[in-house]
């Protein structure tokens, strides 16, 4: 990777954030025709999460995830902890709304493509054996967030397999 602006050469996730997941979901389902989504609900990831520069004691989030051919819809519902890099974006009453963009590349490299264009990890984090994850924070330029996504295989094959069934005849 030698800019930043390379990740943007293929998105892997496109992700929401929400006061109610339940609602969130059956909007995708039932509206806009997804397949069922596969719901996490008070996820701690189980690892470290950093959120500016601070290592966080309590994250907790809801979580679903989809997919539309090989683009992965991810819906977040923000529930306690550090949370408020997802919270901020919700608009109330709204089913979900736009928070970023999410790309699969190698975290180091990502990183060293970030600090080259003057920017740092809003939140990052590493969950053992399933991914190494970190937030830009590009609201004030381009209107949200982008993560990346370094995925293990176990992680690789969970997103592989919810691409599998959004291609199955419905």
């Amino acid at each position: 990777m030698r800019y930043f602006s390379d990740l943007f050469r293929d998105v892997f996730q496109i992700a929401y954030v929400t006061e109610d997941i339940d609602e969130a979901t059956s909007y995708f389902e039932s509206t806009l025709g997804t397949v069922k989504c596969d719901t996490h609900y008070g996820s701690n990831l189980g690892g470290l999460v950093v959120v500016d520069g601070e290592p966080v004691d309590e994250w907790v989030i809801d979580v679903a995830l989809v997919n539309a051919g090989p683009t992965n819809l991810e819906i977040i519902r923000p529930v306690s902890g550090a949370v408020d890099l997802y919270r901020a974006g919700i608009r109330p009453g709204a089913p979900a709304t736009f928070h970023h963009l999410a790309f699969r590349a190698d975290f180091d490299e990502a990183s060293e493509a970030l600090a080259a264009c003057g920017k740092q990890w809003k939140q990052y984090g590493h969950i053992p054996d399933a991914i190494r994850f970190g937030y830009v924070d590009l609201t004030a330029e381009l209107g949200h967030h982008v993560e990346i996504m370094d995925m293990e295989p176990s992680t690789i094959d969970r997103f592989a397999e919810l691409e599998r069934l959004s291609n199955l005849p419905r």
